[in-house]
C-alpha cells in the first residue's frame, strides 16, 4: 500500500495575513492552461512517475529507513514535487499551434487562488517548459506559501499566474534564493526558508543571514 503525505501549510488561526497584492494575471499566446493543487494527478497507477516514485522509496525502505531527506528526495527526482519549494501547484497546458512553445516563469512570479480559503504561492526558482505543437503537458510547479492562516493546495483549489510579487521583503528573499542550490538543501532547510516567508508576510524580521548562507549554485 502506498501513502502520500503532502505537509500542511497552515499556522495558528490568529497568525496574520499581510500579502494582499491584486493579481496581474497572466497568459500566454498560443497556449490554454489551468493550474490547481491536485499533485495526486500526477501518480496515475503504472505511470512512469508513480512507478519511479515506488521503487525510489522501496530502495529508503532498505538503505536508508530513518532518513526523511530521501524520501522527499524520491518526490523531486520522479518529478512529483520538483526541487524549489515546499508545495506544488500543476500545470495542465495545451499548445494550440503548429509550432512549438517555451514558456519561462521566473522567480518571483506568484498564484492567485480561486478561493478565498486558500493561500497565495510564490515560486524562488526559474522554471522553463517547452510545450510540442499540439500537445498537453501537465507541469508540477514548486512553491511556497504565502498566507499562514490559509488551506494548502490540494484537489479543490485552482489558480491564475501573477506577475512578479512587490512586496519589499518578498523580493529580496526571491533575489537571494534563486541564487540557491536546491538539489543541495535538506527537507528541514526548506521548512525553515517557509518559516522565513511566513516571517515576511506577516511584518516579523526576516532571517536574510541564514538564506545567505544556503548553498548556491
Amino acid at each position: 500500500m502506498l501513502v502520500l503525505c503532502f505537509y500542511s501549510c497552515n499556522k495558528p488561526e490568529d497568525a496574520p495575513d499581510v500579502f494582499d497584492e491584486t493579481c496581474d494575471n497572466q497568459t500566454f499566446n498560443g497556449l490554454n492552461f489551468t493550474i490547481d493543487g491536485d499533485a495526486s494527478s500526477l501518480m496515475e497507477p503504472g505511470g512512469e512517475i508513480y512507478n519511479n516514485y515506488l521503487a525510489c522509496v522501496q530502495n529508503c525502505s532498505e538503505t536508508d529507513p530513518d532518513n526523511n531527506d530521501c524520501i522527499m528526495n524520491c518526490l523531486s527526482s520522479s518529478g512529483i514535487m520538483p526541487s524549489g519549494g515546499l508545495f506544488t501547484v500543476v500545470m495542465y497546458i495545451t499548445n494550440i499551434t503548429t509550432q512549438d512553445i517555451t514558456i519561462t516563469l521566473e522567480p518571483g512570479t506568484w498564484f492567485f487562488p480561486g478561493s478565498d480559503d486558500y493561500q497565495p504561492m510564490i515560486i524562488v526558482v526559474t522554471v522553463t517548459i517547452t510545450i510540442t505543437a499540439g500537445e498537453t503537458v501537465i507541469r508540477p510547479i514548486p512553491v511556497f506559501c504565502l498566507a499562514s492562516d490559509k488551506s494548502a493546495p490540494d484537489e479543490s483549489s485552482d489558480y491564475l499566474i501573477c506577475n512578479k510579487a512587490s512586496f519589499d521583503c518578498l523580493t529580496e528573499i526571491v533575489e537571494i534564493l534563486k541564487t540557491k542550490d536546491f538539489a543541495q538543501i535538506s527537507i528541514d532547510q526548506t521548512y525553515q526558508i517557509q518559516s522565513i516567508i511566513w516571517d515576511c508576510s506577516e511584518g516579523n524580521p526576516v532571517d536574510y543571514d541564514y538564506l545567505n548562507a544556503l548553498p548556491s549554485l
